[in-house]
């Protein structure tokens, strides 16, 4: 064991759940290779949890995990995925809508409007802001 891993008070934790992984049954509805690709996955989840859990305690200055913080990983990792996409679509959405806005001060400023201008104009900003609300809706 490293001077590491002896920090680490998530180590025994870890072990308990590899050991117990390690002597489950293959389920009969999963293939040999599909059985550990879960365990493995599992195994993945478990160690992102306890780390998780562990910055949650730490945020409030905590010296120990309690329940609420190991729920509050839980829903976070679980919900991590789907909020990225959303900060993605937010950010996206705020490059489009800002974009939208300065062709439309430049067109005011400059004089030159046409058609195809107005209409182009018009869909980045539609389309900026729905990306935006969607963001804002799921935050």
């Amino acid at each position: 064991m490293t001077e590491r891993d002896a920090a680490n008070p998530a180590l025994p934790v870890l072990q308990r759940a590899e050991a117990e992984l390690a002597s489950a049954e293959p389920m009969p509805a999963f293939s040999p290779s599909a059985f550990t690709a879960l365990k493995n996955e599992i195994n993945r989840y478990v160690v992102e949890l306890i780390n998780e859990s562990l910055k949650e305690a730490k945020r409030q200055r905590l010296e120990s995990v309690s329940e609420v913080h190991v729920e509050r990983a839980s829903a976070y990792l679980v919900s991590h995925a789907t909020r990225r996409f959303s900060r993605f679509l937010g950010f996206l959405g705020g490059i489009l809508l800002g974009a939208a806005v300065s062709r439309l001060f430049s067109m005011t400023i400059a004089g030159t409007y046409s058609g195809a201008t107005i209409a182009t104009t018009a869909g980045v900003a539609i389309v900026g802001a729905l990306l935006s609300g969607i963001h804002f809706a799921k935050a």
